[in-house]
């Protein structure tokens, strides 16, 4: 009875040691890890609430007036004008009778032959008045003294020319009239109907012949002078 009651005691001692690696393999398992706090939820941005609509409707009355006055008294802006550019000067205009723009040599032609006609109404004027003044009208034309001081005469007013001479033939007696000078040859005076002076020869005439045909045939002088 006793020998065989041991070999059932020892698979109960067994059970201990069994239960050991048990213990240890339950021991060496890790424990599960505690999960970490979830972060917070962020809040939805809130939109922005929307613009109020601009119905001066909803306003009182006398705001409605003044912004409705002041929309109708405020211009719209407008674009700067563009810049004007100033037309160019017109070019001169040729004027009527300037001798200074025309040429040096047609300068000097002009105001010869404005002289020349200077000088001939002169000489006719004297030629015309010199009797009634009492003067010699060839010594009279012949004097450069005489002629220069009758310069300045208006050959158109003959009461001038007439006292401009008086008053030459006081300050030089020489020249006041007397014995009449011969004539001299040369154009022939006389009118004889074919024979007529002409104005071309009239107008070639010297001082002297002038005269001369003054003195014999004053008509014919007249009416070639004012021709």
């Amino acid at each position: 009875m006793s020998e065989a009651a041991a070999p059932a005691a020892a698979p109960a001692a067994a059970s201990p040691e069994a239960a050991a690696p048990a213990a240890t393999g339950a021991a060496a398992t890790p424990a599960t890890p505690t999960p970490a706090p979830a972060a917070p939820a962020t809040a939805p941005a809130t939109a922005p609430p929307a613009p109020a609509t601009q119905d001066i409707s909803t306003l009182p009355e006398w705001a409605q007036q003044m912004i409705r006055g002041a929309q109708q008294q405020t211009p719209a802006p407008q674009a700067p004008p563009a810049p004007v550019t100033p037309p160019a000067p017109p070019a001169p205009a040729p004027t009527e009778g300037d001798v200074n723009r025309l040429p040096r040599w047609a300068q000097q032609a002009v105001t010869d032959g404005q002289g020349a006609t200077q000088q001939l109404a002169l000489q006719t004027a004297i030629i015309a008045a010199a009797p009634a003044a009492g003067a010699d009208v060839a010594r009279l034309l012949d004097s450069q003294a005489a002629m220069r001081a009758l310069s300045a005469v208006d050959p158109t007013d003959h009461a001038a020319v007439q006292q401009a001479i008086t008053t030459v033939i006081a300050a030089h007696g020489h020249l006041a009239a007397g014995t009449a000078a011969p004539v001299r040859a040369g154009v022939e005076f006389t009118s004889s109907g074919a024979g007529e002076i002409t104005p071309a020869q009239f107008a070639a005439m010297t001082y002297q012949q002038r005269t001369d045909l003054y003195q014999s045939d004053p008509d014919t002088y007249r009416r070639l002078a004012g021709a």
